[in-house]
């Protein structure tokens, strides 16, 4: 199978709507989490994702660049 090189290269970020996927992920386990701590980190970072998807910020990676 031969894959497009584009593809290949595309980092997490650069695929269309990762974040608000991962948001969304991250909100559904933290209403499965079974500690206050870890909700409250889950909770953050899906607060995170949401605010790279809106514009608000950019991905940790991306800045250091």
């Amino acid at each position: 199978m031969k894959f497009d090189e584009k593809l290949l290269s595309a980092l997490p970020w650069e695929v269309p709507d990762h974040h608000q996927r991962q948001a969304a992920h991250l909100r559904s386990l933290a209403a499965e989490a079974t500690t206050v701590k870890v909700k409250a980190r889950l909770l953050r970072e899906a607060r995170e994702h949401e605010d790279i998807a809106r514009g608000d910020a950019e991905p940790a990676s991306a800045s250091e660049a």
